[in-house]
């Protein structure tokens, strides 16, 4: 059965729904008095007054630009409580308005408040849920809306009827909807705490911020709006109609009304659950087409209730619960689908223009309705019938996401470097150049201005200046004069862009450049001007020039690039087309060093430059083999570590079974062994007995601890055993900061608020000294760089030391805001299991009731759950490489599952089929492209060992994916490896930028791997690609892995172990 993560209660939300309710009764309230205050309370002529609110209700939807606008710099949750705060105002001056304009001005100005909250709801929700909740809590949020409208309804229908006469009383309701408004205020500042950042607008390719007008090159989201409008219209209809139609037209007594309305909230919170559960499992266009077929048949059914005789209550109620089940679908799936669609740092200014929809549908509906119905009964409920059928027809149409442009066969390795731009006079050829220069990296060069000397004549040394600027190995140049310069340019480029666009467009081009040129009379090169006189008289003006030539240019172009089959061709057809190709190029900067400077001062991509040295050894993977078969994962390496942490600083032994055989437990055994301690491992049992009751030794062998990185958690133990400890330099990978690429100072300064005196040395070595330990009370969150996120690189290691620290000190130490992940929820087991006396004071604090190393003195025994990166590592690997189910197993594989919720929630949104039993997990192979992602890599969330793999994932899916890694600073170093494979790949500081649809083709690369998860992904991706491909530095695997190449090759892979040969041509650089 494949596996749908529940709602998980998260800070934040529970008061945001508070908030939503209390609004939503608030409106409730005022709707049904509205007209009541302003004709009885206010003495106003009620046509004006129905008027200046209609008026004043289209023009607020004017200000969703500006709305956008504020969430996006100002932030959802500021965008809110702005909102609550503008409507506080405009309910406390309504007692006070004497004219009809003064009720139209507050109107506009509530309207638009009203708008500019909605537009700031969703991404609101997206901040403060993990993803797969989102759609979740939409729904909730919706249920409660209705209720809440309902509440409000009937309580201010009740009290207008009682305060028809009475203005203190209307004033009152009035002041009483303000406060409501005021309340949901300070529940939505309160939420702001727990709102989760996100990365800011991109610019585009050319520098420039995004602008309104780009929704243009975005038709799938645009497409997405229509269909909002098309269903919201109807279900607008079916609301506002049905009430009319069954009292007016079909003769219902007045109660029927009422009773659909609480039929109709009924039956939104019994559907809610099922219809959730529905549209998770299924794509969201089959969703949004099952909505529209409720729709429809909710139409259908209303348009013979004239002649259902005494069965006509039933058929109004039937219709009336059809509806509800496609609303308690359509709304959620479509909100979730536009949220998704919008970029990084736009969600404000795209939830605007998507909110738009169902503003332009609830103003439109009435006015349709009516005009329908006046044609009669069957006339507005087939009318409708049309839209909804012709509607879910188009769905997968409108559904369809905006696709990236392909550039046809990529270049190369290193990307287009010599570019031609072709295409007749006006297109802006030009103007595309500068722009792709500024991307690329590359030299413009200008052929105008090479060309034209003084008086429109032509330089004598055009030819040579063309010959010499295109020697270059890069530079791009627009493709013109091909009289002088012959077939120069084709024979020098790599790729062609062709800006073959209408002639329309060309001439709307040409024809304001021309304009322009000739008003201002500016300089354009060596004196030339375009003048008023050459627009009228030249026949070689680029006004006529354009329009007489265009089909000739078009099928000369044509005829070029058959004579030129090498080239790589971009076809441009459409400004749209041609802005989307441009903003989808990654801007090539240099990636930031994935690893400080060794020793000697070498760089690692100085290292990578070089030749790999004669007798290095090598993986020789030879990708395209299909994998079939099942795997079994080891236990998880990060528990290993810490829980013999804990076994250190204990007087028992400790058994930890399903324990990996890798590097760290031989490092972990050796250390034991060599402090005078007790370490066995049993290989065929998978199982790793430790005994430190006769440890003797403060200071440890410096080539075994300089060997891994978990050596570091050793220190606790050193130093409650013997009151002054030395631990040399820890090894690892290197993707962070420190001495040897780790932070270990946030280690030192947890162990000095114990009371421990620390010094850490130029070399890395690590000297401690206490005389007594003391406890202490220690907020976690001070070891994270990101307080919101809670996330860093420093949390991790400050929380294990904190709580093993806490376990050998004397007295009461309380942690605030500890990490949560298994690797330390283990570490708790074991401690508590040899003796430790740990208390879970509250969800954010634990409490350690130290007693001291002598009381760590029960034997102890744990079962290591599968490694968690592993499992992600063939969920990869069987989604990109497998041509049948994968089967992963593994003892307790789900508490693993439970582990990389995160994980399962990201795999979900990118359409990835996983099924999970009770002792192994199923993947499915990919059967159509994935979904594009935006997320964040955290400390309490996404592993940042898993971001790699979910890196290579959205390679294959239709749009760019964003990754932030929120905990280390340089965790990238596998994107330069991943674009030499063909990907499209950027890093923009703590943001990767992956392109697809662009998955790894290209074979016989050289690649090195930074660290043990970049090792793991340019495998897998290695093995994407038909060919030859070599992998450096693969030393790394066998820290993190049993034999990941060994159960490779046992599913199906062909990779073989070598060495580098004697003489090896050097690597180009990356």
């Amino acid at each position: 059965m494949t596996r749908w993560t529940a709602e998980r209660e998260t800070p934040g939300k529970r008061t945001y729904l508070v908030a939503l309710t209390v609004d939503c009764v608030g409106n409730g309230l005022w709707t049904p008095v509205a007209l009541i205050f302003f004709t009885r309370g206010q003495h106003l002529p009620l046509a004006h007054v129905g008027a200046a609110l209609t008026v004043g209700g289209l023009l607020g939807l004017l200000a969703g630009p500006v709305n956008g606008l504020l969430v996006d710099r100002w932030g959802p949750a500021n965008g809110a409580a702005l909102s609550y705060a503008v409507r506080t105002g405009v309910f406390a001056l309504f007692p006070l308005v004497s004219a009809t304009w003064q009720v139209g001005v507050l109107a506009v100005v509530a309207a638009a408040s009203d708008r500019l909250f909605w537009t700031a709801s969703t991404p609101l929700l997206a901040r403060l849920v993990p993803a797969g909740d989102l759609i979740g809590v939409l729904s909730t949020a919706s249920v409660l809306k209705v209720s809440g409208w309902a509440v409000g309804g009937a309580v201010g229908a009740t009290a207008g009827g009682l305060l028809i006469g009475s203005s203190t009383g209307l004033h009152l309701v009035a002041y009483a909807n303000g406060l409501t408004y005021a309340a949901a205020m300070g529940l939505v500042l309160t939420v702001r705490r727990h709102v989760r950042p996100v990365p800011g607008a991109e610019p585009s390719a050319d520098g420039r911020e995004w602008r309104w007008r780009d929704l243009r090159d975005d038709p799938g989201f645009l497409r997405l709006c229509l269909l909002t409008l098309l269903l919201a219209f109807v279900s607008d209809c079916l609301t506002a109609m049905l009430p009319v139609v069954a009292i007016v037209v079909l003769g219902q007594p007045s109660w029927v009304p009422g009773v659909v309305i609480a039929v109709a909230c009924v039956a939104m919170a019994v559907a809610r659950r099922p219809a959730v559960a529905y549209a998770r499992r299924v794509p969201a266009p089959r969703a949004l087409r099952l909505a529209a077929g409720f729709f429809t048949l909710a139409v259908l059914v209303m348009a013979p209730a004239g002649w259902a005789g005494p069965a006509t209550t039933a058929v109004v109620l039937c219709a009336a619960l059809v509806g509800t089940l496609g609303d308690a679908l359509f709304a959620p799936v479509v909100t979730t689908t536009a949220n998704a669609a919008a970029p990084p740092g736009l969600a404000g200014r795209y939830n605007a223009t998507f909110q738009t929809s169902f503003g332009v549908a609830g103003a439109i509906a009435p006015a349709a309705g009516t005009a329908l119905l006046a044609h009669g009964n069957a006339a507005l409920w087939l009318g409708l019938a049309v839209v909804c059928a012709g509607t879910a027809l188009s769905v997968g149409f409108l559904t369809r996401p905006t696709r990236p442009v392909s550039p046809g066969h990529p270049p190369g390795r290193e990307g287009p470097r010599r570019v031609v731009v072709g295409g007749i006079s006006g297109a802006g050829k030009t103007t595309l150049a500068g722009a792709l220069a500024g991307a690329l990296d590359l030299r413009h060069i200008e052929m105008d201005a090479l060309y034209h000397g003084p008086g429109w004549t032509r330089r004598a040394e055009f030819a040579d200046d063309v010959e010499r600027a295109t020697r270059a190995p890069a530079w791009i140049c627009d493709a013109q004069y091909h009289w002088v310069v012959g077939d120069l340019l084709g024979e020098r480029a790599d790729t062609f862009v062709w800006l073959d666009l209408p002639r329309r467009t060309v001439m709307r081009r040409v024809l304001r450049r021309s304009v322009v040129r000739a008003a201002t009379g500016r300089e354009l090169w060596h004196g030339n001007r375009e003048t008023w006189r050459s627009m009228l008289r030249d026949p070689h003006h680029p006004l006529r020039w354009a329009w007489s030539q265009h089909a000739t240019r078009r099928a000369e172009t044509a005829a070029y690039l058959a004579l030129h089959p090498g080239l790589s061709v971009v076809h441009l057809t459409s400004a749209g087309q041609a802005r989307r190709w441009l903003r989808s190029i990654p801007r090539r900067t240099a990636p930031p060093d994935p690893s400080p400077p060794s020793a000697g001062g070498i760089t690692m991509q100085d290292r990578r430059r070089e030749a790999a040295p004669p007798g290095e050894p090598l993986l020789e993977i030879h990708g395209g083999n299909r994998l079939s078969g099942s795997v079994r994962t080891s236990g998880f390496k990060h528990s290993l570590v810490t829980t013999v942490a804990a076994a250190a600083t204990a007087s028992a032994p400790v058994r930890v079974a399903n324990c990996p055989d890798i590097v760290e437990t031989e490092v972990l055994g050796e250390i034991f062994r060599a402090a005078g301690a007790h370490a066995h491992y049993d290989g065929p049992a998978e199982t790793f007995t430790v005994d430190a009751s006769a440890w003797e030794r403060t200071e440890l062998p410096a080539e075994l601890v300089g060997r891994i990185h978990g050596s570091l958690y050793l220190l606790p133990a050193l130093v409650s055993r013997g009151g002054a400890a030395r631990l040399a330099a820890s090894g690892g990978c290197t993707i962070g900061e420190g001495p040897r690429g780790r932070p270990v100072e946030h280690l030192l300064d947890v162990m000095e608020r114990f009371g421990v005196t620390t010094r850490l040395t130029a070399d890395g070595s690590v000297d401690l000294t206490a005389e007594r330990l003391k406890p202490c009370t220690i907020d976690m969150l001070d070891y994270t760089r990101n307080k919101a996120l809670m996330s860093g690189p420093c949390y991790s290691g400050a929380v294990k030391t904190a709580l093993l620290m806490g376990a050998v000190t004397h007295g009461t130490t309380t942690l605030h805001h500890p990490y949560l992940k298994p690797d330390v929820t283990d570490m708790v087991t074991v401690l508590r299991e040899l003796g430790a006396d740990i208390e879970f004071a509250g969800p954010e604090t634990w409490v350690v009731h130290g007693r001291g190393p002598e009381a760590l003195n029960r034997a102890a025994e744990v079962t290591l759950i599968p490694d968690l990166i592993e499992v992600v590592t063939w969920i990869c690997a069987g989604v990109l490489l497998a041509d049948e189910p994968l089967t992963v197993t593994g003892p307790g594989i789900d508490r693993a599952v439970h582990a990389l919720a995160p994980e399962f929630d990201l795999l979900d949104r990118m359409g990835v089929r996983v099924d999970v039993a009770a002792d192994e997990v199923t993947v499915h192979p990919m059967e159509k492209p994935l979904r594009p992602v935006e997320f964040t890599a955290m400390s309490r969330g996404v592993f940042s060992d898993s971001q790699p793999f979910f890196a290579l994932l959205a390679a294959y899916a239709e749009g760019p994916t964003y990754i932030r890694e929120a905990v280390w600073e340089h965790r990238f170093g596998f994107a330069p490896e991943l674009a030499a494979l063909g990907m499209r790949t950027a890093v923009d500081g703590t943001i990767l930028r992956v392109d697809g649809p662009c998955p790894p083709y290209l074979p016989g690369t050289d690649l090195y791997a930074t660290d043990l998860r970049a090792a793991a992904v340019l495998l897998l991706s290695a093995l994407a690609v038909p060919g030859r491909t070599t992998l450096r530095n693969h030393h790394h695997l066998a820290r993190g892995y049993r034999d990941l190449v060994a159960d490779l090759v046992k599913t199906g892979a062909d990779i073989r172990h070598t060495t580098a040969p004697e003489a090896r041509a050097e690597l180009p650089a990356a």
